[in-house]
């Protein structure tokens, strides 16, 4: 085995200096314009530049509380009265103005009753005289539009019946949205008195859940004129009236868990929320738009170009990361089946519902864990899962692949931290960046051909939680997946049978799968050779089925690998041929053999080797 002393410090700095610029921008955008972790005492989470700003002059002290909040509402209600420098910032839509709506509730009995009497106009405005009414044909839920002034809908009638086709795709949404969320998945009724209300304004965002009482309504554009495409193929306004229906009838099923009462965490609640536009309406893709940069020029998105505050962008921002992180939802949905964020919410509903006063609301978070523990499966591994989804996404990820999201070919490339070639005797050391909590770095090493010995990788840091994923690229055209992860050894070694002479390239995800700490982590790779031929126990064992052989050769030799009964006569020969030097794994199928001790043996022109198995029925 080549000695880490030998390590030199590859520094590829072209490639470092087209990436640093890329992902510091990321991070000096999420530091300037989003919080990471918001305090429950700090606030509701903003997830708009101008919105923020506003935030940021109220916490420094240059606006009230007041002055803020009608800022807030004016650049979604009414944009001529909002302060010219924050007009300045940004023209773009609100995805949704549920946080704004959680700000005000959270700071309402400090307002003063002037502020409170504006906002609540905007809330709740005078019906129109212009105002019409229909029922969707499903006939749960009322929607409320107008023909003529500045709200009015787009007027075209196809049929010829009276209401607007705008309004007829939005009573299609509506049926369809309940449908699938209520009747399919099975969240939880949210309408308490039929029908629902629907309505639809001019402003400057998609949407908003209104409470009302123990329900809700909800207020949709009525146009959605200029705002950003879509895929849809009858064109962006149906595309973006369908993804917003969808995304606050989700608010209102959360409305109806919990009064959206998870300390103001409403990152969690927008990634669900948008989440269900894909999951309701996958020809949409309105999402497309928070992970990567739409080319005008091309009429398309640019998949080499991700979001910056997406995590194909800047994988080391942490989850929750409102809409930029939609696709770390939409892992656990295709990972676990609709159900999964069912159960999430039941969990919430039910801690809501007989929690003790004073206690704290379960934590989004740990919910998700709780859920997962009855599938068997732990929180970190599935963060960690989940990058390697994302590692792997983009153009090119690779056909081969059998795992990873269902859209990943139209994703974006994700963006490396390193980028750099492991070369023949010389391990390569990786020197991370600190990670913070759920947060992650992704690296590309490519291969040469004249490498000797299979990857070897180790992962050192001096704090629990880091762990690896490693998805390798082999000439031939095949894809393989390994996992690292030991909770609480400050050193992880793993061993793949991976010859480097026959990878094209590996892709390494480093995750800190702490929710609480950051640390700091440095990666070896190298090329391992065994000093001696050598034969590991079978694992399972005792197996009823199929069971692992692993052996070691240290040099290419002829090879042979067989299965004895317990008098001795051959049941099989699994290996047969001349093979590199490295560690290989073969599977034994033991499907039609009766119960009892079998041996096996590899046989090579320097060795005989030999362990026993014992298989069960």
């Amino acid at each position: 085995m080549n000695s880490l002393k030998n390590v030199i410090k590859i520094r590829t700095l072209f490639l470092a200096v087209l990436l640093v610029a890329e992902l510091c921008a990321s991070v000096l955008y999420a530091q300037q314009h989003l919080p990471q972790h918001t305090d429950p005492q700090q606030g509701v989470m903003l997830f708009h530049p101008v919105l923020y700003s506003i935030e940021a002059e109220a916490e420094s002290g240059r606006l009230s509380r007041d002055e803020a909040l009608l800022q807030m509402f004016y650049y979604g209600f009414d944009r001529d009265r909002l302060e010219p420098r924050f007009q300045e910032i940004s023209d773009q839509p609100v995805r949704c103005m549920v946080p704004v709506l959680g700000l005000y509730e959270q700071h309402l009995r400090d307002l003063s009753p002037a502020t409170v009497r504006e906002i609540e106009q905007f809330l709740f405005p005078e019906p129109s005289a212009a105002r019409q009414e229909a029922l969707s044909p499903s006939g749960r839920f009322l929607l409320r539009y107008e023909l003529t002034g500045s709200h009015a809908v787009p007027a075209e009638d196809s049929n010829g019946n009276g209401i607007p086709d705008y309004i007829e795709n939005a009573a299609f949404a509506a049926d369809s949205s309940y449908r699938h969320m209520v009747e399919n998945l099975g969240y939880p009724d949210f309408i308490r008195d039929q029908p629902y209300e629907i309505s639809f304004r001019s402003f400057g965002f998609y949407g908003l859940t209104i409470p009302s009482g123990s329900s809700t309504r909800i207020e949709v554009h009525s146009t959605f004129n200029n705002f950003p495409e879509n895929t849809h193929p009858e064109g962006n306004r149906t595309g973006a009236l369908y993804a917003t229906i969808a995304h606050e009838l989700k608010h209102a099923i959360q409305y109806r868990a919990n009064r959206w009462d998870m300390a103001k965490r409403f990152d969690w609640i927008e990634m669900d929320a948008t989440m269900m536009e894909e999951v309701v309406f996958p020809d949409v893709n309105d999402y497309y738009n928070y992970i990567m940069r739409f080319d005008s020029d091309r009429g398309r998105w640019n998949q080499t170009s991700p979001h910056r505050l997406s995590i194909f962008g800047a994988p080391e921002n942490p989850t929750p990361g409102a809409y930029w992180h939609v696709t770390w939802m939409l892992y656990f949905h295709e990972q676990f089946g609709g159900e999964f964020w069912v159960d999430v919410w039941d969990r919430i509903a039910v801690n809501h519902l007989n929690r003790s006063s004073g206690e704290p609301e379960l934590p989004f978070a740990d919910a998700i864990g709780e859920v997962l523990g009855t599938r068997n499966r732990e929180l970190r591994i599935e963060h960690l899962t989940n990058h390697l989804w994302h590692m792997i996404s983009g153009p090119g990820s690779g056909s081969a692949l059998d795992i990873g999201f269902e859209d990943r070919d139209n994703y974006p490339d994700p963006v490396f931290a390193f980028s750099g070639q492991f070369l023949p005797d010389t391990p390569l050391l990786i020197e991370g960046r600190n990670l913070v909590s759920y947060g992650a770095a992704y690296h590309l090493v490519t291969s040469s051909t004249i490498a000797l010995g299979q990857l070897g990788l180790r992962l050192s840091s001096g704090r629990p939680g880091m762990a690896a994923g490693l998805v390798g690229y082999f000439r031939d055209g095949r894809i393989q997946t390994e996992i690292l992860f030991s909770d609480g050894s400050a050193e992880q070694v793993l061993q793949t049978t991976w010859p480097w002479q026959e990878l094209f390239g590996v892709r390494i995800a480093v995750v800190n799968t702490d929710r609480n700490l950051s640390g700091e982590y440095e990666i070896v790779l190298e090329a391992v050779v065994p000093e001696n031929d050598l034969i590991a126990q079978n694992y399972p064992n005792p197996f009823r089925d199929r069971t692992r052989i692993e052996f070691a050769l240290n040099e290419t030799k002829p090879v042979r690998l067989e299965v004895y009964d317990s008098i001795g006569r051959r049941v099989q020969t699994l290996v047969d041929e001349i093979l590199l030097p490295g560690f290989h794994t073969v599977w034994f199928d033991g499907n039609g053999l009766a119960s009892g001790i079998y041996h096996y043996r590899i046989v090579t022109d320097e060795t005989v080797l030999a362990k026993k198995m014992v298989l069960i029925r």
